[in-house]
């Protein structure tokens, strides 16, 4: 085979594996979308156990095992069994230099799957020491509801207070989350940022990172912001709503 040949068939693998891996990424994103949708109409499509751990039932599973990586997830253990599987995710974070903590701050969740597809997420029962099971109920159902900005890779969602519940203040997230990874501070707004490395042995493993603005005054939580590896989420907290009088 001539170079000149060669190195065509090499430019038409190439653009091959381009077209391949830009349709598998269409994919991903119309599921996403699709589960977007899902949340939209929440109590049709989940449900919320009344177990000890934040337990979400998907009762039309959608996502597959893709959807996750793409989202930042791998598991760090995976066990299959009986068409199904379960995988541990957990992202370990980092310190700011020079500080230790005796506590281990990681966070984690456990996902089960059946013929491939996600039917619950599991969240440790610690976080509800912090943040409620309605309020954590209450993000998902706004991020249906999310404007999404595709060129940005930005999603931005509006979340209602749940009238029986309380907004974390600075002071919970530092004890639920420990020292913050780096902060930043403004007359208006005390900005802490908290960075993760994914634990797992996938080459593809990428590091996320959290932030949440406090109101400087008040330290009441006005923001919370999830950056992921292909696009960021933003949580706008607004006061509950009034029940309307009969």
């Amino acid at each position: 085979m001539s170079v000149a040949a060669s190195t065509r068939l090499r430019f038409v693998s190439l653009l091959l594996i381009g077209a391949v891996s830009f349709a598998l990424g269409g994919c991903v994103y119309l599921r996403l979308l699709e589960f977007k949708k899902q949340l939209s109409h929440f109590d049709e499509n989940f449900t919320m156990l009344a177990t000890e751990d934040i337990s979400l039932q998907c009762l039309h599973p959608l996502l597959q095992p893709d959807d996750v990586r793409w989202l930042g997830g791998a598991p760090k253990t995976a066990v299959v069994s009986n068409g199904g599987a379960e995988w541990v995710i957990r992202w370990v974070k980092e310190n700011a230099p020079g500080v230790k903590e005796e506590a281990v701050y990681d966070m984690e969740v456990d996902l089960r799957f059946i013929d491939g597809r996600v039917v619950e997420a599991r969240v440790p029962k610690r976080y509800l020491t912090y943040v409620s099971r309605e309020l954590f109920v209450s993000m998902l159902r706004s991020t249906g509801t999310a404007t999404v900005n595709k060129g940005d890779h930005h999603a931005d969602a509006q979340t209602e207070t749940p009238p029986a519940s309380v907004l974390p203040n600075l002071s919970k997230i530092k004890a639920m989350l420990g020292e913050p990874t780096r902060k930043e501070t403004s007359a208006a707004r005390i900005v802490h940022f908290y960075r993760y490395r994914l634990d797992s042995a996938e080459p593809a493993a990428k590091a996320i990172e959290v932030s949440f603005a406090f109101d400087s005054a008040s330290g009441e939580l006005r923001k919370f912001t999830a950056q992921l590896p292909r696009g960021t989420l933003n949580y706008d907290f607004l006061p509950s709503l009034p029940k309307s009088g009969l």
